[in-house]
């Protein structure tokens, strides 16, 4: 199947022309300077590591229902939905890819992974990093990296921006506000911003009918201020972001709700640059989050003549500090070098209530659990670039992790629990090189290594859900993986090729295992492999005003159990992708883009280590056309078509697709 998948997709490029410049606008950005691939500040063409960057052109032109669609079609990254959106990168689960707010980690400790807790109308730029980069961006970066930059001030005094939108499928609406500017202040300049968002999205219509329930609300509010004065910048900011859903279960006798998940966050930072004749650039920053999550589980199963119900309800409140500093140095003209530190704090608290009935008699047991506790992670890190000649540039760094893990505080109906620590210390390297004989050709090659370790939840927390119970394990070994990489870019006039072969391999996965009856923990017991293929491609067609493009991944992934049963059965599509065309047009006054193109994925199995097939979905292919118009003076339209034969069909680890629908989104900047 991988084979006749990957050569439909070779086809149909070939078929369409070869792909097309419109979606390296929208998608890859080849000229975008970047941090998070080297640590160094470098062109996407030269960069060793798999990387996309999401500009700000880009992101006006797309509608911004959620951050997740805005990222659905980057080369190798898939959207898991599961009442909130998340985003797993290589068929790695979202809880092993690092998010990143304006450099700024943030953390997770349940057992779906971390949500992206900003609003999408305030995103200046968003970086990605496919495949292993626990060097650079530190822990959790197994899968990957996704870097969101938030707008700052604004060119002029004062600035003013409205956005509104409308999504049919969920009988929706977006709504955002700013105002930013800067402000000349004596030697020196002040820019700020102040954000205003919401979002509030009823069920989803599908072709079948509607999704009962499955509804989401969001609302952010943030601010920034920044003064520069010569070579220094100093900035603050605050944000508050609040996010509710309803999940989708498919059935009565299930119950999924997330009243809130709501972050709070302050940062302070600084930049230098230029300092020294050898210190580029300096910069340091201080923060402090806090994340407040209910999350609530009601199932009910029969059990002969009995009826038994399980009410959960969970309140976590996680706190998080945290610390980063970081040295850009030059010591000689052919070579550059990152050193930093970077230090977490985040603890939590953790109260679960759970109502077992029995019915009949109607008798009900209650537990009570409380736990406290924290991990501190220090680490420090340092990358090398050298110009080996004018066309080879090699670059190589390690991390040094140490880590400890404390439960500080546990008890049951009032009664104390035993508590214990644990702790860890490790070192990471990366390499790699790029071969650029040309400015518009570049070669490269890359290993890098992951590191994520285990959450507070799963190390000491006791969870109850879905009829069973997790133990939280003290003595897990952290997960590590391993990627190496091959790739090409090209871009000279109307052409655009990026294309990247990989390999990874992941040890220690910890996953649940039974224990008795309906008792499980957590054991590192798995590992996967993964050898994949990520293409996109472009050329521009002059002579008929076409852009035909190609942005696709194939992806064959083994897992092998602790039983040593392995399986290809991954529960990652073998392939997924997007094909299309994209015309650029104007009258008058006004501008813009049609895009008409195919979004599909291939059927996915999942098969535990029993060797039954424990999920499937079947491959699916949807046809949408999206559009943009510059009307002048600052207003433009975006409107989506989505799902245009209106086809009914399930991507795995997401809801059921919505019916036909549009999306429209108007934005007036004063």
């Amino acid at each position: 199947m991988f084979r006749s998948s990957l050569t439909f997709l070779l086809l149909a490029g070939t078929a369409l022309g070869s792909a097309g410049a419109a979606l390296a606008q929208e998608v890859l950005e080849l000229e975008q300077i970047t941090v998070i691939g080297t640590g160094l500040p470098t062109e996407v063409m030269k960069s060793p590591a798999s990387i996309t960057v999401i500009s700000a052109e880009t992101l006006s032109k797309t509608a911004p229902v959620s951050i997740a669609s805005l990222l659905r079609d980057v080369p190798g990254v898939q959207i898991n939905e599961e009442g909130i959106e998340r985003v797993s990168i290589r068929g790695e689960t979202s809880r092993r890819v690092a998010i990143l707010i304006d450099g700024q980690k943030l953390t997770d400790h349940t057992n779906y992974g971390q949500p992206i807790l900003v609003d999408p109308t305030t995103i200046e730029r968003i970086e990605v990093v496919r495949g292993s980069s626990s060097v650079v961006s530190g822990s959790r970066a197994i899968g990957g990296v996704i870097n969101i930059i938030t707008r700052k001030g604004a060119d002029v005094p004062l600035e003013f921006s409205t956005t509104a939108g409308y999504m049919s499928a969920t009988d929706g609406y977006r709504f955002s506000a700013s105002a930013a500017g800067t402000l000349a202040a004596g030697a020196g300049a002040f820019d700020y911003r102040l954000s205003f968002g919401r979002m509030d999205q009823g069920d989803r219509k599908t072709p079948d009918g509607m999704l009962e329930p499955s509804d989401t609300q969001d609302r952010n509010l943030s601010a920034h201020l920044g003064y520069r004065l010569g070579q220094h910048y100093f900035g603050l900011r605050a944000q508050r972001y609040d996010l509710a859903a309803n999940v989708y279960t498919g059935g009565p006798d299930f119950r999924i709700e997330l009243p809130h998940r709501d972050l709070r966050k302050v940062s302070t930072f600084y930049e230098g640059t230029d300092l020294t004749p050898w210190l580029t650039r300096l910069s340091a920053d201080l923060y402090r989050q806090t994340i407040d999550r209910t999350f609530t589980n009601d199932v009910s199963v029969a059990a002969g003549p009995m009826q038994i119900r399980v009410l959960s309800n969970s309140e976590d409140a996680q706190e998080t500090a945290g610390l980063n500093l970081r040295a850009e140095m030059s010591f000689s003209p052919n070579t550059r070098t990152v050193a930093g530190l970077e230090y977490e704090d985040d603890r939590l608290t953790s109260d679960k209530l759970t109502d077992t009935t029995m019915t009949p008699p109607g008798f009900v047991t209650t537990t009570a659990r409380r736990d406290e506790a924290k991990i501190e992670t220090l680490s420090v890190f340092a990358q090398h670039e050298i110009d080996l000649t004018e066309a080879l540039t090699a670059t190589f760094g390690g991390r040094w992790y140490d880590v400890t893990a404390s439960h500080l505080a546990s008890s049951t109906n009032g009664v104390g629990n035993p508590t214990s620590d644990a702790s860890d210390s490790l070192a990471l390297g990366s390499m790699g090189l790029v071969y650029s004989p040309s400015d518009s050709l570049a070669f490269r090659a890359n290993l890098s290594q992951g590191y994520i370790y285990p959450t507070l939840g799963q190390m000491f927390l006791t969870t109850t859900g879905g009829g069973q119970t997790i133990v939280g394990n003290p003595d897990l070994d952290p997960e590590t993986s391993t990627t190496f990489e091959l790739g090409a870019r090209y871009s000279a006039g109307a052409t655009m090729v990026d294309a990247t072969v990989f390999y990874t391999e992941a040890r220690d996965y910890i996953a649940t295992a039974p224990v008795t009856g309906t008792v499980y923990t957590y054991q590192n017991v798995d590992e996967a492999r993964s050898w994949g293929l990520e293409l996109h491609a472009e050329h521009e067609l002059e002579q008929w005003g076409l852009t035909p493009y190609v942005s696709v991944a194939a992806l064959r992934r083994e897992l092998t159990y602790s039983n040593g049963f392995s399986t290809f059965d991954s529960g990652s599509p073998e392939f997924a992708g997007r094909i299309g065309v994209r015309k650029g047009w104007q009258t008058a006054a006004l501008s813009g883009t049609f895009d008409l193109f195919l979004r599909g994925e291939s059927a996915v199995d999942y098969r535990g280590s029993s060797g039954t097939v424990a999920a499937s979905a079947a491959g699916y292919g949807t046809l949408n056309l999206r559009s943009d118009v510059e009307f002048g003076n600052d207003l433009s339209l975006v409107a989506e078509l989505n799902n245009l034969t209106d086809r009914s069909y399930s991507p795995y680890a997401q809801l059921p697709g919505a019916e036909r629908s549009i999306n429209l989104f108007l934005t007036k900047t004063f």
